[in-house]
């Protein structure tokens, strides 16, 4: 057996750590002196002495019984992700020392649950479980509804607060935030009503009847006799804390779980139910170490309370706990600049437990003199003339720290106000070649583009697949199509409807008939693989998918198990794996869907644990329902080398070279609006912690101030996180300005905007320098200046880098100077050119706007364009439809718009209804036969003229064979076009010829056309009208219209023509004639 030699050694979080004379007399205090409160500035090394002290208690032999819980020493961090941290170092330290830990590290959420874990074990009850943040969410959205449905205790919300008010997710963020509340300071249902009695807040009282509510539905509600108690966060800390203290009456066998010492770190994130939590303990002889700093509190919005930190060396009732004080007096992070930095910040919040330590100098008496090629250290600002711009100098910045320093991208972080701007800088950061980390969740489960194609799976398997759901499978990674692939997938699946059809079938009709015929392809994957070899790929995987999913449904499998199913057949794991594995921003992009993933992996495991035989159906409807992110204990991939984008809140305990915070604006940071001014939560934590008489009034100032000094807190504990340089940037434009906080961190001025950035640190960003620099010497060369060896040195670079393939180097990819592709025209003299009748007025008027828009120069649908658009559809349903058959049509289809219950979907309704009785006033005018939506083609000369008609209105047979005709085309338009306009109107003119060429069935003859605007008119809508080109002053000029724009859509060179269109056209940029229009070489 071949046996190798290994080297074990002790890895670097092993070495010893040296410790200053404050930090040793808190570590080296002999057991038994006493709780202790250790106070010191950022970067004093409160957390260092924490795992310090904890580390030299963990080796005590006091006795403290039996129990499993128990040890000598207890750590207790706010967050999990600052207990993991703390964690992986102690047990890396124990292990270089050769021991083991008889140490507990949790985080006081972890801990309490453990509490109530082991009392309901030790009782042989059930496990009890956690209510996540969705769930919680959910289950207040079901209680009010329940509530507007006159289920359940009516709560007698006040007038103010309507039924639209209560249905609103910020609604039941502010609820949320005042039950949380409510919990953690230990008021009862009841006396929650007996406070907003007093202090004049009927909306407690109307809260107090939810809370009794939502606590029996989460503690005594849906859980079956195999299945223990449920709780969210904040009421398992009470809940352990009644455990503990009646530990010995409850179980009078069973010695209690004890502690010798609880090491408690960032205690100034420390909520009230913890307060409560730690008197348990130290009334049961446990001895408190407390270590905080009331200026660096970032968990206001959890409840967190810095004044505990200064309450701890009194006697109150809740969080006095008689402890002696202790300083560290000096700060070791960072540099003196950086210190002093943080010092100015701090100096502007309002004293809460003391400021003594807010004087704390730098260990190092004066700043380091920078050495040539050293990396930079201090603090820089920067304001920047845009968003993108702003993003442009951060991603340099960082990119700069990497090639120019060696700065690891894990030792860089950039830290933003709120989550709301991570997503987009995040985007701006990857497209400029930084890699991001992905940090927890950052969207509700159900919004994740990876998940949602599963979600729609498990929901087809488990109910019934409609056309929608179909075709949003067969775009999502599961069937792998594209939009052009779809239209072809619908174009044969329609030959085949259209054989089956009647002729002249309608074309809803076609259309509903071609939507069950992919529905029933979906359903069997024999039908899929039978398909037309372009259109078959998508489908058969999407049905495969299906089948997988029915087949593990129907064995009775739970969520988990049909949810594999679905994904072992998409066959998406391995091709995933490969793309996370190989970086980049594809990299990047699949590990955050598998990270997703995993998210909902872990989500279907506990649904099948709390409700064993719900089904997947169940598990859908749940995660269908959460409107917010969850903290997910899921794995998920790590990247070590990448940069994080952190909320305030998320640096606590961390520190990096180098930390950027962007975006440091006016209204956002600080944000000084007031919190919960609804339902007022900050409000009622005053009155029940002491801090106001109920029934009197605060000031709005002081309320304001409050909400700065959270504001500065947050700012604190992002300057300190720097050990070597700080950035700041923000944005001076039209809409943004910069903060004050700006000027607090040492900026000049806060009233100018930097120059342009420099281009990007990397290849792009250097071929455009040096293009730029050659362009730019041979320009001043044609004007007898110019320097020759730099524009010969940039041409040989560029030589250098086209030679290794680099885009944008070789002169033969420059846009402008390539000769042109082809001259020839469009068509030949032979050949017919399609007209379509909505484009013959853009081309007779401008033909270079009519290339340009062919060629894809169009914005962006509008909503005006997609309320229009839902207004055809509803008057091709219903061709004679009543005001009520329309009204209900609009009513069913108008969710498609995705415009929700705010101001702007509300205005949009209103316009529809308008445009929907002006048509049914309209159709109510023509009782005839009608056809809507009619296709036809035509040759007229060498146009060859293609498209649909809104309404073909049959008046009655012609003279001879066939009918009369009225083309009518609707227009959702606000502006109508004069009367003399509609005379000579292009579209209209179209049509008509159209129909004397014998391009619709059985129409012979036209009796005019009409423009029918239903976007505007008072009785009805307003009409224009155009004769028949016959009975015109010239009869030939509609045929002569279509045959000029023929030819010219036909050509090989288009002009620019000034018209009446010229002020909105899309393509202004590229029309020679503008003055912003501008060739590709400028």
């Amino acid at each position: 057996m071949t046996q190798t030699a290994v080297r074990l050694s002790v890895p670097a979080a092993c070495a010893t750590v040296d410790l200053d004379a404050d930090q040793l007399r808190v570590v080296m205090r002999p057991v038994g002196a006493g709780n202790l409160l250790v106070v010191g500035a950022p970067g004093s090394g409160k957390t260092t002495t924490a795992v310090e002290t904890f580390l030299a208690r963990a080796g005590s032999s006091a006795a403290l019984g039996s129990h499993p819980l128990s040890s000598p020493a207890l750590f207790l961090a706010p967050s999990r992700r600052a207990a993991d941290r703390v964690r992986d170092a102690v047990g890396t330290r124990l292990l270089g020392e050769g021991g083991s830990t008889r140490g507990l590290v949790r985080s006081v959420a972890s801990f309490a649950y453990a509490v109530v874990h082991a009392r309901a074990t030790a009782l042989r009850q059930p496990p009890p479980t956690l209510v996540t943040g969705p769930q919680q969410d959910a289950t207040l959205a079901e209680l009010l509804a329940g509530h507007a449905d006159g289920l359940g205790r009516d709560p007698r919300w006040p007038a103010g607060i309507g039924p639209e008010t209560r249905a609103q997710p910020a609604f039941r963020n502010q609820l949320r935030d005042l039950l949380t509340r409510a919990v953690e300071l230990g008021l009862s249902p009841e006396e929650l009503a007996d406070l907003g009695r007093r202090a004049g807040r009927p909306e407690w009282e109307s809260a107090a009847v939810v809370l009794a509510e939502y606590t029996d539905v989460t503690v005594l509600g849906e859980t079956p006799a195999d299945r223990g108690a449920r709780y969210d966060v904040a009421a398992v800390v009470d809940v352990a804390t009644h455990a503990l203290r009646t530990w010995r009456e409850d179980l009078p066998d069973l010695a209690p779980p004890r502690w010798g010492t609880v090491v408690v770190d960032d205690y100034q994130d420390a909520t009230l139910a913890t307060a409560r939590l730690l008197h348990a303990l130290a009334d049961d002889g446990a001895e408190l170490v407390l270590l905080g700093d009331p200026d660096a509190g970032v968990q206001g919005f959890r409840g967190g309370t810095p004044a505990l930190v200064g309450r701890a060396v009194t006697r109150e009732a809740i969080g006095g706990f008689d402890a002696e004080r202790e300083v560290l007096g000096t700060v070791w992070r960072g540099t003196p600049s950086l210190r002093e930095v943080t010092r100015r910040v701090t100096s502007e919040i309002s004293v809460v437990g003391g400021a003594r330590h807010r004087s704390a100098p730098h260990a190092e008496v004066s700043e380091p003199e920078p050495r040539p090629g050293e990396a930079p250290h201090g603090v820089e600002t920067a304001v920047l003339r845009s968003p993108s711009q702003q993003a442009a100098h951060v991603a340099r910045r960082l990119r700069e720290e990497h090639l120019h320093h060696g700065t690891p991208w894990s030792r860089m972080v950039v830290v933003v106000r709120s989550t709301g701007q991570v997503a987009g800088l995040r985007r701006q950061l990857r497209e400029a070649g930084v890699p991001v980390a992905q940090e927890g969740a950052r969207q509700a489960l159900r919004e994740e583009p990876a998940v949602r194609p599963l979600l729609t799976a498990l929901r087809a398997v488990t109910g019934t697949l409609d056309a929608e759901a179909a075709v949003a499978l067969l775009c999502s990674p599961l069937g792998g199509m594209d939009s052009v692939s779809l239209r072809g997938l619908r174009r044969s699946l329609r030959g085949a409807v259209a054989a089956e059809l009647p002729e002249g079938s309608a074309p809803v009709a076609v259309r509903a008939a071609t939507d069950d015929l992919l529905l029933e392809v979906l359903a069997e994957p024999v039908r899929a693989a039978n398909l037309p070899g372009p259109h078959r790929s998508g489908p058969v995987r999407v049905s495969r998918v299906l089948a997988a999913g029915r087949a593990a449904h129907e064995r009775g499998g739970g969520a988990t198990e049909v949810l594999w199913a679905l994904w072992d057949a998409a066959g998406l794991a391995e091709p995933w794996r490969r793309r996370a594995l190989a970086g980049g921003a594809a990299g990047e992009r699949a590990d955050a869907d598998l990270d997703a993933l995993m998210a909902l992996f872990r989500a279907a495991e506990q649904f099948d644990e709390r409700h064993a035989g719900a089904g997947p159906a169940g598990f859908v409807a749940e995660v269908l329902a959460q409107d917010i992110a969850a903290d997910t204990l899921a794995a998920q991939g790590q990247r070590r080398e990448t940069v994080a984008i952190l909320t305030p809140a998320g640096t606590g305990g961390g520190q990096w070279e180098v930390v950027v915070l962007a975006g440091l604006q006016e209204d956002v940071w600080p944000d000084l609006r007031l919190r919960d001014t609804l339902l007022g939560a900050g409000e009622l934590a005053d009155i029940a912690s002491g801090r106001r008489e109920p029934g009197t009034p605060v000031a709005r100032s002081q309320a304001r101030r409050d909400v700065l000094d959270d504001e500065l807190r947050m700012l604190a504990v992002a300057v300190s996180r720097a050990t070597r340089r700080l950035v700041a940037t923000a944005v001076l434009d039209l809409d943004d300005r910069p903060s004050s906080f700006l000027e607090l961190l040492g900026a000049d001025s806060a009233g100018e905007a930097a120059g342009p950035v420099p281009p990007a640190l990397d290849l792009r960003g250097l071929v455009a320098e040096l293009r730029a620099a050659l362009d730019s010497e041979l320009l001043a060369e044609a004007h007898g200046q110019g320097q020759p060896d730099r524009r010969e040195a940039a041409a040989a670079l560029l030589a250098h880098l086209a030679a290794h393939e680099v885009p944008g180097a070789d002169p033969e990819e420059w846009h402008g100077l390539a000769a042109a592709s082809s001259t020839a025209p469009l068509h030949g003299p032979d050949q017919q050119v399609p007209v379509t009748p909505s484009t013959v007025e853009t081309a007779d008027r401008c033909p270079l706007r009519w290339a340009l828009q062919t060629a894809g120069g169009r914005r962006e649908d509008s909503l005006d364009q997609s309320l229009g658009n839902l207004v055809h559809d509803i008057a091709a349903e219903h061709p004679h439809g009543s005001l009520a058959e329309l009204r209900t049509a609009l009513e069913a289809r108008w969710s498609s718009l995705g415009l929700g219950e705010g101001w702007v979907g509300q205005r949009s309704r209103a316009e529809a209804e308008l445009m929907i009785e002006r048509l049914a006033h309209y159709m109510a005018g023509v009782p005839g036969e009608v056809d809507v939506e009619t296709a036809f083609t035509a040759d007229v000369g060498r146009a060859r003229l293609v498209g649909r008609i809104d309404r073909v209105e049959r008046l009655g047979p012609a003279d001879g064979d066939g009918e009369v005709v009225r083309v009518v085309d609707l227009k959702t338009s606000k502006n109508p076009v004069s009367e003399e306009e509609a005379r000579t109107n292009a579209q209209l003119a179209t049509y008509q010829v159209a129909v004397e060429a014998g391009g619709l069935a059985g129409a012979a003859e036209s009796a005019g056309a009409r423009l029918v605007y239903l976007g505007t008119g008072k009785a009805g809508a307003t009409e224009r009208r155009q004769v028949p080109p016959g009975e015109a002053e010239d009869p030939a000029w509609a045929h002569t219209l279509v045959a000029r724009v023929a030819d010219t859509m036909a050509g090989s060179r288009f002009e620019a023509r000034v018209n009446p269109g010229c002020s909105h056209c899309p393509v202004r940029r590229s029309c020679p004639l503008q003055s912003e229009g501008r060739q590709v070489t400028q």
